[in-house]
């Protein structure tokens, strides 16, 4: 059972989303981060944690023993990248009425509120290689003033092959792969550093 404290969840929303939304989502894009994109952000990601292989198809035993010191990153990443994955899905399905543009959106606002906290934690290592991921296919654009906006067509394309490169390394249980993700994506460049700092900043 997975139990969402809505109240708790507004104030975050209310008191630290909206205010590093500000600061880093142009104004024309700003509108799209909503709480309700935030809620069902959060909700998918418990969903996805469900989802996938807890067993290699190879013979190498659990995932979480094959991948080792590199599982619980994963995880914490597959949840995040599956769980949009879902959301689009299930949208085009007819079987959930949500905005894409508000989930993408409030998706991209979500990783500065949570890699603010430092990049050590499984959570942070896994907000990185997505932020990076992102950024390597386009799904998001930086302009003069450091604002970032969604491709929403990028932001696709980005979505669905993260989630099958995860969901592979998972089910091969292949360390090796894993280790180079990480290695490749989980690195805070300068442009990272300094939208973090413009966040601090206005604390």
């Amino acid at each position: 059972r997975r139990l969402q404290l809505k109240n708790a969840m507004q104030a975050k929303f209310d008191k630290v989303l909206i205010p590093i939304a500000s600061e880093l989502i142009p104004a024309d894009q700003v509108k799209h981060v909503t709480f309700d994109a935030f809620f069902s952000n959060t909700m998918f990601h418990e969903v996805a944690h469900g989802l996938g292989c807890m067993n290699t198809i190879n013979g190498k035993g659990s995932v979480q023993s094959a991948l080792n010191d590199q599982y619980t990153t994963l995880e914490e990443g597959k949840a995040d990248i599956l769980g949009l994955y879902l959301e689009a899905r299930l949208k085009e399905m007819g079987e959930l009425d949500i905005n894409l543009m508000d989930e993408y959106t409030t998706f991209l606002a979500g990783i500065f509120r949570s890699i603010r906290f430092g990049a050590s934690s499984a959570h942070g290592k896994a907000n990185l290689i997505r932020f990076n991921y992102f950024k390597e296919k386009g799904a998001f654009t930086i302009d003069s003033a450091g604002k970032y906006s969604v491709d929403m067509d990028k932001m696709n394309e980005a979505i669905t092959s993260l989630s099958n490169l995860i969901l592979t390394i998972q089910g091969d249980g292949d360390y090796e792969k894993a280790s180079a993700l990480l290695a490749k994506y989980g690195v805070m460049d300068e442009g990272l550093r300094s939208a973090l700092k413009q966040i601090e900043e206005k604390d």
